[in-house]
């Protein structure tokens, strides 16, 4: 026997209808009970007959069995039985959705199931108003047993202007049979309630819905087509593109902003972590933080151009010590970190392109301990190889005779010479520093010194520099290891310019720290300084969680665990903002074109309120909104998800204002020239005088878009409207 896989029931006459029963696999033998529900009124001769497919196609039957149909007396009478599931998430986006099923069963003799519906209000308790949604699904033939029916009704009756906005949702699910009986019901028991009407919607009589209290919050969330974990996010304006970094997937998404759907994924190196893009716009630099490399991305052409993948070399500094005898004298050489120690990290993690299109990026700490570091990846037009330097000026060096730390050189050679003097023998050390003129890995040089001619390695590194070399050297120290590297995620932040990196550093040991890199041609990797950030605040175990910077430079803000903190490019505090529950989340990021402020460096800079203004995540599932000048927060968006990663801000698009009246002011830089138009929020440029809401620029006008990665694993989208900004201003 091959087995059964199919039964038909075919019934004839008073009513025409056919049954098919399937088993997902073949069996020898079966008995089926079902029940055919006869609608009201017919009568008359029913045959009924049954044939069975087996799993060859081969057919056999049985029948017809002769019915006779008659009117019943009283008909259905009895009302099915219904329950009610409604599910939403915990605080909802104006594109999420109520999730409602209703279920049920008709009574064993009833006429069966034609149809199951819902009737959603929507309550504002502020505005004193409801809404009424209604659905339902219809069953032909009507259904006997058990039905289902699920619904997902989207959020509505929501004050887009007042977000958080919260409603009370009353949810009533019923199910109708054949014969006209109707059951409602409004808890997950089943339940027989009589049904009622409300403005043509069917709910249940004397009673309330299924209450579902819900806070509506603003942007909306992008969840990954088929998972990952997101690290970063990148937004293409000129093609309308958003770039995530998918850590586990090996690829970064593509995700179109105009349809709001998913292109192909570009594949790039392991693990990509941070993106970058390059100072013409045309590439994306992309840090795999799973190799010792960066992949970089033809924008044009959605894909990576493999050969231009960017090879990272392995980073040494060396410790030089002296050791002097009365006959001989000798180098021993201290290449560090030492074989007993954690090494330095090679792999990538933030990136930040600067204004002569140099990569300055950090590399990510390691489970066994590696260090990580911050790096200048560089071509020089006309070589034939990319650089890459360490920075280290911010490095710690311990105070020790006889010794020297260099930096920025390729190898170290020692020798010995012995010189006979007498029936004396002297023995001096020579000491030959090997490096390569940048960009040019075979044009090798060399500088030289030998103890019995005085010489000492300042002498050699001096010779070393008049050829070509970029090499460091600090006389009468040792490297201080630790204080070089970094020992927890470490951001990197450029101006809008390119004239200015912030690296900072997430750890707590030995102390948080906040670097600042002034943009320099070639491998120049001076910094303008750093500065702890326990300095900030007096307290060692402050982080940062998030960092960003203006568009010329002026201002940095540094997003701790316990507050934001604003820092002028000589690492000065100009002043800070407390993050409500700032010990979850992270991101911070300044308005795209917030740029002169005043500092000692730029006197002349001018306060604009309308600009002047930074985006700090925190742990109430919100983003604040703080004045950079007053440092006082003024406004706060209420998103669904809590911020976890780096937050990046842009204008808005055209189309995100079309229809509205929204004044728009010139802005410029520290150098006065002109760099775009931002929304305008205040009249005449002052603080006390913020815009009516349906002034020259309507409370609905778009003044940011921005971009989060979120503890949902997703990225949220964020439109931040000028009531946002001025939701908390004193003089609103």
């Amino acid at each position: 026997p091959q087995g059964v896989l199919e039964l038909t029931f075919e019934l004839e006459g008073a009513l025409d209808t056919t049954l098919v029963r399937t088993f997902g696999a073949a069996v020898d033998s079966i008995r089926v009970d079902t029940t055919v529900a006869i609608p009201v009124g017919l009568s008359g001769a029913l045959n009924v007959s049954v044939r069975a497919r087996n799993s060859v196609d081969i057919i056999g039957g049985d029948g017809p069995v002769a019915a006779n149909v008659v009117t019943g007396g009283a008909g259905d009478s009895e009302p099915p039985s219904a329950r009610l599931e409604v599910s939403a998430l915990p605080k909802l986006e104006l594109t999420d959705s109520i999730q409602i099923q209703v279920l049920g069963n008709d009574d064993a003799q009833g006429s069966g199931i034609i149809q199951a519906g819902y009737t959603v209000l929507a309550i504002s308790q502020a505005r004193q108003d409801t809404l009424v949604r209604s659905g339902s699904a219809t069953f032909t033939p009507a259904r006997t047993g058990t039905v289902a029916a699920q619904f997902s009704v989207p959020v509505f009756n929501v004050d887009s202007l007042s977000l958080p906005d919260t409603l009370q949702y009353e949810v009533t699910g019923y199910l109708l049979d054949q014969a006209g009986n109707c059951s409602a019901a409004v808890s997950d028991e089943l339940q027989q309630l009589e049904c009622g009407n409300r403005g043509g919607a069917i709910i249940a009589e004397g009673r309330l819905g299924q209450r579902l209290n819900r806070a509506h919050v603003s942007g909306r969330t992008v969840q990954l087509p088929s998972g990952g974990l997101i690290m970063d996010a990148a937004v293409d304006t000129a093609r309308r593109n958003l770039f995530l970094s998918n850590l586990t997937r090996n690829r970064v998404e593509l995700f179109r902003l105009d349809s709001e759907s998913f292109g192909p994924p570009v594949g790039v190196g392991s693990e990509p972590w941070g993106l970058a893009f390059s100072r013409d716009g045309d590439s994306l630099w992309v840090a795999n933080s799973g190799g010792t490399n960066l992949s970089v991305i033809d924008l044009e052409q959605e894909r990576e151009v493999e050969s231009n993948r960017f090879l990272t070399p392995d980073v040494v500094i060396f410790d030089i010590e002296l050791n002097a005898g009365e006959t001989a004298t000798t180098y021993k050489i201290y290449p560090l970190p030492t074989g007993a120690n954690p090494s330095f990290s090679d792999r990538p993690q933030f990136a930040a392109v600067d204004s002569f299109g140099s990569v300055i990026y950090s590399t990510k700490t390691t489970l066994i301990g590696d260090i990580g570091t911050a790096r200048k990846a560089f071509f020089e037009d006309g070589s034939d190889r990319s650089e890459v330097k360490l920075f280290v000026e911010h490095a710690l060096t311990t105070p020790a005779d006889d010794f020297w730390a260099v930096a920025h050189i390729d190898s170290i050679g020692t020798s010995l010479v012995e010189t006979q003097i007498g029936s004396i023998t002297i023995t001096t050390a020579a000491l030959t520093l090997y490096d390569h003129v940048p960009g040019f890995p075979d044009q090798v040089i060399v500088g030289r010194a030998n103890t019995g001619s005085g010489e000492l390695p300042t002498d050699a590194w001096a010779e070393l520099v008049s050829k070509g070399s970029d090499a460091y050297m600090v006389e009468g120290a040792r490297w201080d290891v630790p204080s070089l590297g970094f020992r927890d995620t470490t951001y990197v932040a450029g101006s809008g310019d390119g004239g200015w990196v912030a690296v900072g550093e997430g750890a707590r040991e030995p102390v948080a720290r906040v670097l600042m890199y002034r943009a320099q041609p070639g491998g120049a990797t001076g910094l303008s300084g750093f500065i702890q950030v326990a300095d900030l605040l007096t307290n060692p175990s402050e982080q940062v969680k998030g960092l960003g910077m203006n568009y010329d430079g002026t201002l940095t803000v540094v997003r701790g665990l316990q507050a934001a903190y604003f820092i002028s490019p000589d690492l000065r505090l100009q002043g800070l903002t407390g993050i409500p529950l700032a010990t979850t989340g992270a991101g911070a990021a300044l308005h795209p074109l917030h740029a002169d402020f005043r500092t000692l460096e730029n006197p002349d800079g001018q306060y604009r309120p309308d600009t002047h203004l930074a985006f700090v995540g925190t742990g109430e599932r919100t983003v604040d909104i703080i004045d950079t000048f007053k440092f006082l927060r003024i406004g706060r968006v209420a998103i669904r998800d809590v911020v976890v990663g780096p937050l990046k801000a842009i204008l808005p698009f055209p189309e995100d204002n079309a229809g509205f009246q929204c004044s728009a002011v010139d802005v410029t830089d520290q150098a006065g020239r002109f760099i775009g138009q931002a929304v305008q929020v205040y009249e005449g440029n002052d603080f006390n005088a913020p815009i009516v809401p349906n002034g020259i620029t309507e409370d609905r006008c778009v003044v940011v878009k921005l971009f989060g990665t979120t503890s949902s694993g997703g990225v949220v989208v964020v439109d931040v409207r000028k009531a946002d900004i001025l939701r908390e201003h004193p003089e609103r």
